[in-house]
């Protein structure tokens, strides 16, 4: 049987200083998006400004589109 211990990622602890208000921010989305943690709302948003970022340097525009059809782009950097 093989060792699952050996497949985890090694994890580094962070502390973070936030203002209260980016706290409840992260708490929100938290529970709007039923994630187990705030670790793992930041985890997701680090993975999605990560892909943006890349299709970005590599000549992709971000558009948002409203409901309405207006689009407007999006800078990242």
């Amino acid at each position: 049987m093989p060792d699952l211990a050996k497949n985890i990622d090694p994890k580094v602890r962070l502390n973070l200083d936030m203002t209260v208000e980016v706290k409840e921010q992260l708490e929100r989305i938290r529970d709007e998006v039923h994630a187990d943690s705030m670790g793992e709302v930041i985890r997701r948003a680090l993975a999605v400004y990560d892909y943006l970022h890349s299709e970005q340097a590599n000549g992709a525009h971000l558009l948002i589109r409203n409901k309405d059809g207006v689009e407007k782009g999006l800078p990242l950097f």
